[in-house]
Parts: C-alpha cells; sequence; structure tokens
C-alpha cells in the first residue's frame, strides 16, 4: 500500500510539472507563430502564478515591446524573477543597470544583479561577460 502511495504522487508530480511546461512552450509558440495576444495572456497567467520562467519570458516581452511603460512593468517582471532566482533574469537586469538600457545608469545595482545571476548560476553552467 505504501509503494503505491509513493508511485501515485511520484506520477501526480511528473504529470503535473510536465503539464505546466507544457503550458509555457505554448504560450512562447502562440507569440512566435504571431498569435501575440493569446501567447501573451497565457504568459501572464503563469507568470502571475509564480513561475519564475514566465516570469522572466514576461519581463523580455514587455521591454522588447519598445513603449517606456510596457518596458517599466518588464522590469517589475524581471525583478520578480530575480527574486524566485532566475539566473538569466538577474543577468539581464545587471546588463540594463551596466548599460542604462530602460533603466538609469547604475553601477552598483548592476553589480549587485551580477553578483546575483552567479550565485544563482548552477555548477554546471559557464559564466558569461556582461557585454
Amino acid at each position: 500500500m505504501k509503494l503505491k502511495l509513493i508511485l501515485l504522487i511520484i506520477l501526480t508530480i511528473v504529470f503535473f510539472s510536465t503539464s505546466y511546461a507544457g503550458k509555457l512552450d505554448d504560450a512562447i509558440n502562440d507569440i512566435n507563430r504571431g498569435n501575440i495576444e493569446q501567447g501573451f495572456n497565457q504568459l501572464l497567467v503563469l507568470a502571475k502564478s509564480g513561475d519564475a520562467e514566465a516570469q522572466y519570458f514576461t519581463g523580455r516581452f514587455l521591454i522588447d515591446k519598445g513603449k517606456q511603460a510596457e518596458q517599466i512593468e518588464g522590469v517589475i517582471w524581471l525583478e520578480k524573477a530575480v527574486s524566485n532566482q532566475h539566473m538569466d533574469a538577474a543577468q539581464t537586469l545587471s546588463k540594463m543597470y551596466l548599460s542604462g538600457f530602460v533603466v538609469p545608469l547604475d553601477i552598483n545595482k548592476g553589480t549587485h544583479y551580477l553578483a546575483l545571476a552567479n550565485e544563482f548560476r548552477s555548477e554546471d553552467e559557464p559564466e558569461e561577460d556582461c557585454d
């Protein structure tokens, strides 16, 4: 009986984790295929639920869109992803603060986010330069 319960728990975790990842992939694929509104709405739902990867992509999407108010909202989403230990979000914010892109030039914040990116980096990922 105990073995059946453990197996059921494992299968549930695997099912929901692949289903959740599939939703993120679906949202990104919709955006890439030109179904921008539908894909972004799906992405936003995932981001609001706390998914760090979705928060990162939401931030990047808003920043890349180009309008100033949306870019500021994009920075907020990147900050949320960083609070969920997302390395790429920390690295992106580091580059932005060190270059003054979208945000005011701020060496202290830039180096802070770079340190966080290095902290979040897994052992098997190569280090990148902030060019």
